[in-house]
């Protein structure tokens, strides 16, 4: 038994060094029998891509605002949203005599220390720009379906960012706000309920018309209309957040709509038999007045329409990403000729035949400083099959993801985040694709197009449709791309500057 366990072991350990050697980035260097070395030569096409309109039904969190750069221009954002019943044949009690109804929709903050009074302070988070923007708020005879009814309700609805002239003419005419000069604040804000004083995080606090929902809810209480959420929404189709520039740059926020917070809350008062005796007038029969509150939630279908400038960029040898319908960039590796016609380039024909331990393989982004003041730039790329529409091979093997909050730092190994220079401009961004790369060199995987866009979250990787015209070359673009307004400009393979050039760098080593 003891020899046959020591040859067990013996073979086993044969087949460990031999799966060492062949793990992705393992530590087999360099040494007396290996040579290690670099191949930066292969050959790299990036072509820059204006997006058709996108899908905007499915988006996890909305923007709404202006925004403004002097790279891609203009960038207006607005939000077309479902309201639904927080309960169905709601009771309004006796005499129910509206005061007024608020719209409330946080932001995204962090609270940071308190003031010298002992106040909490809170810092925004996703807000772009400061300066005054208009917001509307109207109704809208726009119904949103659930599902399309072009492919006879069997598959669900996509709405696209260019929805905005449909909208504009299903319009009421009822204007529930209006202001041209809305900022977001970073103030906390308190709420006096029946029974409590409330302290909030900093959220877009609006004031609607009264006399709109006294007529339109309250009034309708008992109502068909009021007795299932489907006539509801049938008979309140939807609102829409209407934002308009008032000068040349504005403010764009990043709201999420389905937050518990999120909606429109009725506050009234009722007539109800003053048991208590609450004024100590010793009559507990008398009628007085009680406050009360109902909520209206938004959504649950969402639409963001974009109006977003397109401007010509002629200069091949720069990347331009930009989010929302924006712009991204096409990669293809190892794209050079094929002499045999047979669909793989004779580079990578070559490349596969050299049997290398792919120690590392990346692509090194560098920002065009020249071209990007004045721009916010991401602090994450997200590069993806663009082909199966799907994450690389290297995403699954970093750091496990953090939850999909919006400054979620996971991935940092695959997708590295924007390096910085000591003024705190954006320098470069590492994206390594190890795995990627030995799959198409080692293991006959397909080398599939590969797709870069800017990225608000890199844990969000589901997609979102592309609209098809005759000139999209793209059929769904990640969603993370669509969420956010920031962008940048990155020096391409075509770039003079050899040490800025875009360049598939392949650290291996090889047996000699």
């Amino acid at each position: 038994m003891l020899k046959i366990t020591t040859v067990i072991a013996v073979v086993f350990s044969f087949v460990a060094c031999e799966d060492d050697f062949e793990t992705v980035g393992g530590n087999v260097i360099g040494g007396p029998n290996f040579n290690a070395d670099v191949y930066d030569e292969a050959m790299i096409s990036a072509t820059n891509n204006d997006l058709a309109p996108v899908q905007t039904n499915n988006l996890p969190v909305n923007l709404l605002g202006v925004y403004n750069d002097p790279v891609f221009g203009s960038q207006v954002a607005s939000i077309l949203t479902q309201v639904s019943l927080s309960a169905i044949n709601p009771d309004f009690g006796d005499q129910p005599v509206l005061d007024s109804v608020v719209l409330n929709i946080p932001y995204f903050s962090t609270q940071i220390e308190n003031d010298a009074d002992g106040n909490p302070q809170y810092k925004l988070d996703s807000i772009y720009g400061n300066d005054p923007i208009k917001i509307s708020v109207l109704e809208t005879n726009f119904f949103m379906n659930q599902f399309d009814p072009e492919t006879n309700f069997e598959q669900a609805q996509k709405y696209y960012s260019d929805l905005e002239g449909q909208i504009e003419n299903n319009l009421t005419g009822k204007v529930l706000f209006a202001t041209e000069s809305f900022r977001p604040s970073d103030e906390e804000v308190i709420e006096y309920t029946e029974t409590d004083t409330l302290q909030h995080a900093p959220r877009m606090k609006l004031k609607l018309n009264s006399e709109f929902f006294q007529s339109k809810i309250i009034d309708k209480e008992g109502s068909s209309e009021l007795s299932s959420m489907a006539n509801f929404r049938n008979y309140f189709r939807s609102i829409y957040l209407k934002a308009e520039a008032v000068g040349q740059d504005g403010t764009m926020m990043s709201l999420n709509l389905a937050h518990a917070d999120a909606g429109i809350t009725l506050y009234y008062t009722v007539q109800v038999v003053d048991t208590g005796d609450s004024d100590d007038d010793g009559d507990i029969e008398e009628m007085v007045s009680a406050p009360r509150s109902f909520k209206l939630n938004l959504g649950p279908a969402r639409v963001n329409t974009f109006q977003q400038e397109t401007p010509a960029f002629p200069d091949a040898s720069n990347l331009y990403l930009k989010g929302g319908e924006g712009s991204m960039v096409i990669i293809d590796l190892f794209n050079g000729i094929d002499s045999d016609s047979d669909g793989i380039s004779d580079e990578l024909e070559y490349l596969r035949g050299n049997d290398w331990l792919i120690n590392e393989a990346n692509l090194e982004f560098f920002v065009n400083k020249s071209a990007v003041s004045g721009v916010n730039e991401p602090e994450r790329l997200y590069l993806y099959d663009l082909t199966n529409n799907r994450f690389l091979a290297d995403y699954v093997l970093d750091t496990p993801g953090q939850a999909n909050a919006m400054t979620s730092v996971s991935n940092n190994n695959h997708l590295g985040p924007l390096k910085t220079d000591e003024n705190g401009e954006g320098v470069s961004y590492k994206i390594k694709l190890t795995r990627h790369i030995d799959n198409i060199l080692n293991k006959d995987s397909t080398n599939v197009r590969l797709g870069l866009v800017v990225a608000e979250n890199v844990n969000l990787v589901s997609s979102s449709a592309v609209k098809q015209t005759e000139t999209a070359d793209v059929k769904k673009i990640p969603t993370t791309s669509v969420i956010t307004p920031e962008a940048t400009v990155l020096y391409g393979p075509a770039a003079q500057d050899d040490q800025k050039r875009l360049k598939l760098k392949i650290y291996y080593t090889e047996s000699k």
